[in-house]
């Protein structure tokens, strides 16, 4: 168990980690997620020990580490560089922390072959880092920190230098790799695909602070504040601006040549904490529209780019219109377009089934699942419906 307190990581005028406190369990694996900048790696320094932190306490099992230096902290740490020898040949690259710890001969050559094996790497023993794929030298460099067992792993976005079907792979093969081994990983990445698909939990930062510590679909599903919200997903969040307005149905968001209504739940929320007639942004995630009917919200969307992607299709547009119209005095099915300032329409995304036959240029009803929409303040961009 790894426990972070309180840390705080000042470098002269810049404080690239500020006060962050978590607990990884034992077993776990943590993906570490955000932004270039925003502390990942400079926390991950702290914990192997090769930075020490300005403020704050690390544990390891309940002691504490902060004097204890990097070598003698059991930990492995895997680098986006590989970090291998490149004269050596890759059972020499294996071997070499365990000959540098006088491990006997017999059981450095028992390790380096399990390793090899677990990671299908026995076929490339005999050769040297240049004749090896992007692929194979991260499986190297994975293999010459499990051959130590250390006591966690820690991942330093171990992946950014392979080609996108690389790393679809090796994300499989870590993956697999934890399950094997039944350790403890800390994973950073700034790929919110990569969180997603490898952590038990992920701790998303910005700017050196955490914004929120969840399993990958609580992240999803209840995102804390709206940087969350549209760091996690793809393609990104749409967001709106509209203000909180009552009409004859009950309350609904009201934006520039938009107009949606609200749940009962979500009206009540936004009256008893105070927000009617005030502004608010609107959440909205691209496969929460639908081009079949799905309730009575709807957005009129001119298309400006179809994305063809197989499986489905991104649609971007502009809303141009929006639906209920025969509440409004207009003919049922009839698009309302009250006021719209073309300058400063909404952009919105939307995925679609490749069934989806519009062109750009055309003009396309999209119905909004209100029941999963989110809604944020537009000052402290905290999720208003968070629960």
């Amino acid at each position: 168990m790894i426990i972070l307190k309180d840390i705080t990581k000042k470098f002269r005028n810049t404080t690239a980690v500020k006060g962050l406190s978590v607990e990884i369990r034992e077993g776990e694996l943590v993906c570490l997620l955000g932004p270039s900048g925003c502390g990942k790696s400079t926390t991950l320094s702290m914990i192997a020990g090769l930075e020490p932190p300005t403020k704050g306490d690390i544990f390891f099992d309940g002691k504490r580490v902060n004097q204890v230096e990097a070598e003698d902290r059991d930990i492995g740490m895997v680098f986006q560089n590989y970090a291998l020898y490149p004269h050596m040949t890759v059972y020499e690259n294996m071997a070499f922390g365990l000959r540098a710890h006088k491990t006997p001969k017999a059981e450095i050559d028992r390790r380096v072959r399990e390793a090899a094996s677990t990671l299908e790497i026995s076929h490339l023993l005999d050769r040297k880092p240049s004749a090896l794929s992007g692929g194979q030298k991260q499986r190297v460099a994975i293999g010459s920190v499990i051959v130590r067992k250390p006591r966690a792993y820690l991942m330093d976005e171990p992946l950014s230098n392979l080609d996108a079907k690389l790393r679809s792979q090796m994300r499989v093969e870590i993956a697999k790799l934890h399950k094997q081994l039944g350790a403890t990983m800390i994973y950073v990445t700034h790929d919110q695909v990569e969180a997603m698909t490898l952590g038990t939990r992920i701790v998303v930062m910005k700017e050196g602070a955490i914004q929120q510590v969840a399993p990958p679909a609580e992240l999803y599903q209840n995102p804390v504040n709206r940087f969350v919200a549209g760091f996690i997903g793809s393609p990104a969040m749409n967001f709106l601006e509209g203000k909180v307005v009552l009409s004859n149905q009950g309350p609904c968001l009201k934006g520039n040549g938009w107009q949606l209504p609200l749940t009962l739940a979500q009206g009540k929320k936004l009256m008893d904490k105070g927000y009617m007639d005030k502004m608010v942004t609107l959440g909205i995630r691209a496969e929460d529209f639908h081009e079949q009917q799905w309730g009575e919200a709807w957005l009129e969307v001119l298309a400006d780019v179809r994305e063809m992607l197989g499986a489905e299709v991104l649609l971007h547009g502009r809303v141009c219109g929006y639906g209920g119209a025969a509440r409004h005095g207009t003919a049922q099915g009839e698009p309302v377009r009250d006021s719209l300032n073309w300058e400063n329409s909404p952009h919105i995304c939307a995925k679609l089934p490749p069934s989806c036959c519009v062109k750009a240029g055309g003009r396309v009803r999209l119905y909004v699942d209100m029941g999963r929409i989110k809604l944020f303040d537009t000052i402290t961009e905290e999720n208003i419906l968070y629960v």
